[in-house]
């Protein structure tokens, strides 16, 4: 419980926007990147989708699944969010993002 709590203490969903708009064009990163980037977990992951949708993130249309895969719900328009990717350069195999274009990490700000 007290690593939770730890865990909960470093989640920053104010830097959100500025992570999502660091991932350059042609690349993507995961929703559970995106979390650690700001200080959280994969349980912090699970609703970032519906946090872009409300607070329409710039962006946004560059966070998949860790395996590359669009999410069914992503930002409420699945097939839009794929078609954005391919006009970035963004080359999917079987349904899935090429990994050599996941972004890891950020560079310091």
């Amino acid at each position: 419980m007290a690593e939770q709590q730890q865990e909960d203490h470093d989640w920053d969903p104010t830097r959100l926007p500025a992570i999502v708009a660091a991932i350059p064009r042609g690349g993507w990163m995961s929703y559970g990147d995106v979390a650690r980037a700001a200080g959280g977990t994969l349980q912090h992951a699970r609703g970032l989708n519906r946090r872009f949708v409300r607070d329409a993130v710039p962006g946004a249309h560059r966070v998949l699944q860790a395996d590359g895969r669009i999410g069914p719900t992503a930002l409420d328009d699945p097939d839009r969010v794929a078609r954005r990717l391919r006009r970035e350069g963004v080359r999917f195999t079987d349904g899935r993002a090429d990994q050599d274009a996941r972004v890891r990490a950020l560079p310091d700000r």
